[in-house]
């Protein structure tokens, strides 16, 4: 699938742990998960974070790089739309914590928008790297 997904702002994306900068790269980072959470496209941005993204990140589990969502189930019961709770937690500016495949760690705001491309369900999820008050 080649949906041909574009990212076009910056932001710098800082270490939870040394509240310091670590990388600027392009914003949002957009992944398209099927219905059960496997990650089938991401923006070309993914490529830009290689040291919270692998190469491979395709095909693996969303809850792999956002922790939380092995706590969530991303659709509500009927399987019509993304979970009330995790667009709840969007609309409040929830942050989330991000892990990557290099233990590179950060927290990001995520927003989730139901899709239907070529009558299948997917979940767009576009990942907003939060910047720390304390980090200069």
């Amino acid at each position: 699938m080649n949906m041909h997904i574009k990212s076009h702002d910056t932001v710098e994306i800082y270490d939870k742990y040394n509240q310091k900068s670590m990388k600027t790269y392009s914003i949002p980072l957009t992944l398209v998960v099927s219905e059960d959470g496997i990650i089938i496209e991401s923006d070309e941005c993914a490529g830009k974070f290689p040291d919270c993204f692998n190469s491979n990140k395709d095909n693996n589990h969303i809850s792999r790089y956002v922790p939380f969502l092995t706590k969530v189930d991303l659709l509500e019961k009927e399987n019509e739309r993304v979970n009330p709770y995790l667009r709840f937690l969007s609309r409040i500016g929830h942050h989330f914590e991000v892990t990557g495949s290099n233990d590179t760690t950060f927290f990001a705001e995520l927003y989730f928008s139901d899709i239907i491309y070529h009558k299948r369900h997917l979940i767009m999820i576009m990942l907003y790297p939060i910047r720390h008050k304390n980090s200069h």
